[in-house]
């Protein structure tokens, strides 16, 4: 009985896997803009080209390149081209990527670098943003992400 108990238990979550996928919220600006001040650290907003070479599958940093512009106080004004680390970070077996293009992001200022973070949910980066996604970047940082 017990065994039988627990096969049909292993039955059930073999077909139920798909229940537990990864669920992400659709792009958010705002939301991103406010989860990163909520880390009480300094983000700069960046509109431009992200240029990387492999990204690994897993979790891990590897050096890339962003160009572009930075916010400034009239908006993407003040010109932006540094070398900057991108960390693919994973949730459970979903890791991030992120490829060469155009891309809006904020990238977090942490022991003297700037990280830009590729998580599964694309969150606090919009590959190929649109002009209103560039726009709400602008809006919502005001003068924070900097």
């Amino acid at each position: 009985m017990i065994r039988t108990a627990f096969l049909f238990l292993v039955l059930l979550l073999g077909v139920a896997s798909p229940a537990f996928a990864l669920k992400c919220l659709p792009p958010d600006v705002a939301r991103d803009v406010r989860a990163a001040r909520a880390e009480q650290t300094e983000w700069i907003a960046v509109n431009g080209m992200l240029e990387t070479g492999p990204v690994p599958r897993s979790a891990g940093e590897v050096p890339a390149r962003f160009w572009g512009w930075a916010l400034g106080q009239g908006g993407f004004n003040r010109p932006f081209d540094q070398r900057i680390t991108l960390r693919v970070s994973c949730y459970g077996p979903w890791c991030g990527d992120a490829r060469t293009g155009p891309m809006a992001a904020l990238l977090k200022r942490e022991e003297g670098r700037l990280v830009l973070i590729a998580d599964p949910c694309n969150a606090n980066r919009w590959p190929g943003p649109s002009a209103r996604q560039v726009k709400a970047l602008v809006k919502s940082c005001g003068a924070g992400c900097r």
